[in-house]
């Protein structure tokens, strides 16, 4: 690992902390994309800071867009997963408003002796690795989630694969050299997604209890801790969940109805199936539906309304009118039972058809 002096500019850090390797393990993550493929859009971020509590809605001004951007370029692109990513970034430092501990007194002087319970030969301090006069409030907690102790802010420094400092001629981890830059917000970001996309904060993954078969909000708290104000935590994910999903239809929308178009476009010499398939590329990415299509297949002809399509064995679309189709998801949605018509190539508009994108065996109609 590379090692330079401590020489007090504290500089970030932004290509080093995209060049994370490794697998994704509890024992070596996978990394965080340097680019993001989806940024999130102003319209998402607004929908979701307007619910945020006007005490810290300007933290979530800058933190929203920062979370949502770092959980979908470490891969994290399930709606429910990033809600409750949210939910536990507002509750437990007001979206990036407290990514410091702060001192609960009382102060003597000039020193806040709260931070005494981590020291040295506490049974706290020992807990947290901490072994220096000082290490209590010099590594309190730190993050969107608190990373606390002189112990874990070692491990974290192997984690986002930081550079080992010289002080005072010997090699110590990057954060314990400089524990303030735990509270950065790029930092604090990926320590989140990371810890609980891959759960290295107690050995849980948050893809435990959220995922395509379940959605239990309440005893995913344990992916941080314990279950305490893991009802409050679930009330929140639920409400972030509805306003993401809503923001996906609208925009989902609107690709559709581009597409409706394609026809006319071609004829102004745009290539219809590169169209179709950027605009399916774009939606694959969100997770919305699947990856690019094979082939196209037009014609003209009446087409029966009302109809499913299965995509997957674990998803339908199902046309909403107008070209817009609504993603169900087999076991949520529709209990598990996939309409027999699900299989057919019916469309769900009545009169010409204009195209239709082929997925594999599966015809997916726009």
């Amino acid at each position: 690992m590379e090692r330079r002096p401590l020489d007090g500019t504290d500089l970030f850090l932004s290509s080093t902390f995209v060049s994370l390797t490794g697998e994704s393990s509890l024992g070596s993550a996978a990394p965080l994309a340097a680019a993001v493929p989806n940024p999130a859009s102003p319209e998402e971020v607004a929908a979701i800071v307007a619910v945020v509590p006007r005490a810290y809605r300007a933290a979530a001004q800058w933190a929203v867009p920062l979370l949502l951007d770092t959980a979908r370029a470490g891969g994290i692109t399930h709606v429910r997963r990033i809600a409750y990513l949210l939910a536990t970034a507002q509750h437990s430092s007001c979206f990036g408003a407290n990514l410091e501990e702060r001192g609960t007194g009382p102060v003597c002087n000039g020193v806040d002796r709260s931070f005494e319970r981590y020291e040295p030969g506490t049974a706290r301090g020992t807990a947290l690795g901490n072994t220096r006069p000082g290490d209590g409030e010099r590594y309190r907690g730190r993050g969107f989630v608190y990373v606390r102790g002189r112990a874990a802010y070692a491990i974290w420094s192997q984690r986002l694969n930081m550079p080992e400092q010289l002080v005072n001629g010997t090699a110590v981890p990057f954060f314990v050299a400089h524990p303030a830059a735990l509270a950065r917000p790029g930092v604090a970001a990926q320590t989140l997604v990371r810890g609980m996309r891959d759960g290295l904060f107690t050995g849980i993954a948050l893809g435990s209890y959220v995922n395509d078969k379940k959605t239990d909000y309440l005893n995913a708290r344990r992916v941080i801790g314990g279950p305490e104000h893991a009802r409050d935590v679930a009330s929140i994910a639920q409400t972030f969940a509805q306003i993401i999903e809503d923001a996906h239809g609208a925009r989902h929308r609107a690709e559709m109805h581009t597409l409706a178009n394609a026809r006319a476009m071609s004829a102004a010499a745009r290539d219809l199936l590169a169209d179709v398939r950027a605009a399916v590329a774009r939606l694959a990415a969100r997770g919305e539906i699947m990856p690019t299509p094979q082939e196209i297949v037009e014609w003209d002809g009446e087409a029966r309304q009302g109809k499913f399509v299965q995509l997957d064995d674990h998803t339908c679309a199902l046309h909403a009118g107008r070209g817009s189709y609504v993603r169900l998801d087999i076991q949520r949605d529709l209990n598990g039972v996939v309409p027999p018509e699900g299989r057919n190539m019916a469309l769900k508009r009545s009169g010409a058809v204009r195209a239709a994108v082929r997925h594999g065996e599966v015809n997916f109609w726009r």
